[in-house]
């Protein structure tokens, strides 16, 4: 995986679902406070807007049903929900763990609290929290998906495919369960294996450009270049230009030793996303792989400020280091991918 994606699910589906426990009651006003029933209406609205993708109104909106009423954890979950769709996972965070244990939204809040430690990339802390929802029976359909994803994140392909068998004869999420499968399959190395599901879940999914970005990639690997570019040329607009496919594009321009056409499509990438670290990193990689080693190792040092103890870094700039016949800051680097520099 060259990006991590968290998996929210379609907001339309899944927040009434989430919400059913206790959530919003779509109840007689006359059986309400007046005060209560506004808080609900505003609230009801507020879940419009975000159903709607509107995530600052309806941040708005989350706010003034908490300003009226802080113990809301229909609209605290809501807010929460609202700024994770919209990038700011610490304040999202922070709103997710405001809902306390034994309310009917922890779950909910739980699952959220984990998604954001996957896209951190702490997937071994996230599968924790996904497991400890398990054990209190809080992990539903819903959620189970975020789950087996996060597991194949952190390499537990077997137990990810095992964790997907009680959604195999649900008819209403073939399509997602066929999108698991096939990524699982692609992830662990096996492209082969995983096209045909790729294919069953974007027949369904057509518009899904994720999914075809991925299905472009297993017939890649498996030596299907013609169908995986095929398959890229049906993507949306925002899906040819998105991080990801130019990712996809440029593996396949440097398999051929197409370096410079692949340099000219992440520099284009970069003006558009200039702080995306796989972008950087890939754009260190193509400099490299074109002896432009100076430029490859000042793009590899910023991220290292970044990412001081990453040995995915220190391993690639030490290569790099060692092509440019600077032996000696090579094997410095080497030695920390490696983890020898902590003994």
């Amino acid at each position: 995986m060259n990006q991590v994606r968290h998996r929210l699910g379609s907001l339309m589906l899944m927040l009434p679902a989430v919400l059913a426990p206790g959530g919003l009651a779509w109840a007689d006003p006359a059986t309400q406070p007046a005060e209560e029933n506004l808080l609900q209406r505003r609230c009801q609205l507020a879940y419009v807007l975000l159903w709607k993708r509107d995530f600052d109104a309806a941040s708005a909106e989350f706010r003034k049903v908490l300003a009226g009423d802080p113990a809301h954890d229909e609209a605290r979950l809501g807010l929460a929900l609202a700024l994770e769709r919209k990038g700011d996972l610490d304040a999202a965070e922070v709103e997710f763990g405001r809902i306390p244990p034994g309310r009917p939204q922890h779950a909910a809040a739980s699952a959220g609290r984990a998604r954001i430690l996957a896209a951190r990339r702490r997937f071994k802390e996230a599968v924790m929290l996904y497991e400890d929802l398990k054990a209190r029976g809080g992990l539903g359909d819903e959620f189970l998906l975020n789950y087996v994803e996060t597991l194949a994140w952190d390499g537990q392909f077997e137990k990810a495919m095992a964790e997907l068998a009680p959604l195999r004869n649900r008819e209403k999420m073939a399509a997602e369960v066929a999108k698991a499968e096939g990524q699982i399959l692609a992830w662990s190395g096996r492209a082969a294996e995983a096209v045909p599901r790729l294919r069953q879940a974007l027949e369904k999914t057509p518009e899904d450009d994720d999914l075809r970005i991925d299905l472009a990639r297993a017939l890649w690997l498996s030596h299907q270049q013609e169908q995986a570019e095929e398959t890229l040329r049906g993507l949306t607009p925002p899906g040819a230009g998105s991080v990801r496919a130019v990712l996809l594009r440029t593996d396949m321009l440097a398999s051929a030793r197409q370096y410079e056409p692949a340099i000219a499509l992440v520099t284009a990438a970069l003006d558009k996303h200039p702080a995306d670290r796989d972008l950087r990193l890939r754009m260190a990689e193509l400099l490299s792989w074109t002896q432009k080693y100076d430029q490859a190792v000042e793009i590899y040092r910023e991220l290292l400020r970044a990412a001081p103890d990453d040995r995915r870094l220190h391993a690639k700039i030490g290569e790099t280091l060692s092509w440019a016949g600077r032996f000696e800051e090579a094997a410095d680097h080497l030695r920390r991918a490696l983890g020898d520099d902590k003994e």
